[in-house]
């Protein structure tokens, strides 16, 4: 994505706060689109960042204004971070300022009915369902390939390949296993209604790869749906909402790290191990949640 697309999206992701703090951000961010260039976003780097700053230098700009300069960067980069636009800031530690972290807000059961009434095609369907559903990142997402798909029926798992002219039940569970952040492999299981609409879909799209394209394509998908909720949408909200649902239904906080993949590198000793059972629970919650 450009820089300018980039910043379009935060400016309206903040759009709720004051018109003085808005118009800053929005000075701050459109200066530094000017100074680098609009670049696609993940080009930015840090000589780009030492350059804005040699430019407020050169421009006798007080240490306080380029102090708040750079915490609007530091806020913009951290956003794209947490959208998996980007994967690290291109600001160093030695000078980024401390920002507060804004948890990012969760769709409510209407948004999420009018985001569903949206779509459009079975593709969109069953790419808002089963984020919602089981919280996989876009990465995770746009990676899953047949030959990573289970199906467990009467006891016994098979291979989704292995399977002609599937047919599900009720009580079936489909796994998908998935390659998350540091290499961490995990298997998330989809049941109930979510499960027959992705039977539905992999019996329409019999290629190895099971969403065949890329992030940004999906990325303009999702956001073209909630344009259409009049909903603000992008993938991360979708994951966020699977999250936040699967707290308020009752699933453990170690469950639902379990199910998004959220276990932190710098903890030494593992999280305790979570059962199937549990991570089907937690996916029944919300695929309770979600009315197809």
């Amino acid at each position: 994505m450009k820089l300018s697309e980039c910043i379009d999206l935060y400016l309206s992701y903040i759009s709720d706060k004051s018109p003085n703090t808005l118009k800053n951000y929005k000075t701050d961010l459109k200066q530094f689109q000017q100074i680098v260039g609009d670049r696609e976003v993940n080009l930015i780097s840090k000589t780009d960042i030492a350059k804005f700053r040699m430019v407020l230098q050169s421009k006798k700009r007080k240490s306080s204004t380029i102090a708040r300069k750079l915490a609007s960067l530091n806020s913009f980069f951290e956003y794209l971070i947490d959208l998996e636009v980007l994967n690290s800031s291109p600001i160093t530690k030695s000078h980024r300022p401390k920002v507060s972290q804004r948890i990012p807000p969760s769709l409510t059961h209407d948004e999420i009915k009018r985001i569903l009434n949206a779509t459009r095609t079975l593709t969109e369907k069953v790419v808002v369902v089963l984020m919602l559903t089981t919280g996989l990142r876009s990465s995770e997402l746009i990676g899953i390939t047949r030959e990573n798909i289970y199906i467990e029926q009467d006891g016994k798992v098979f291979s989704i390949n292995s399977v002609k002219g599937l047919t599900v039940k009720g009580e079936d569970i489909i796994y998908i296993r998935v390659l998350g952040k540091g290499g961490k492999e995990r298997e998330v299981p989809i049941t109930g209604e979510p499960m027959e609409l992705f039977v539905q879909y992999l019996e329409m799209n019999t290629g190895e790869r099971v969403f065949p394209f890329s992030y940004h394509s999906l990325w303009r998908m999702i956001t073209k749906i909630g344009k259409r909720a009049k909903v603000q949408l992008h993938p991360h909200k979708l994951r966020h909402t699977a999250a936040t649902m699967a707290l308020q239904s009752g699933a453990e906080l170690r469950i639902i790290q379990e199910l998004l993949g959220h276990a932190s590198p710098l903890t030494t000793a593992r999280y305790a191990k979570v059962g199937q059972k549990q991570l089907l629970k937690a996916t029944k919650s919300l695929s309770e949640n979600i009315k197809i």
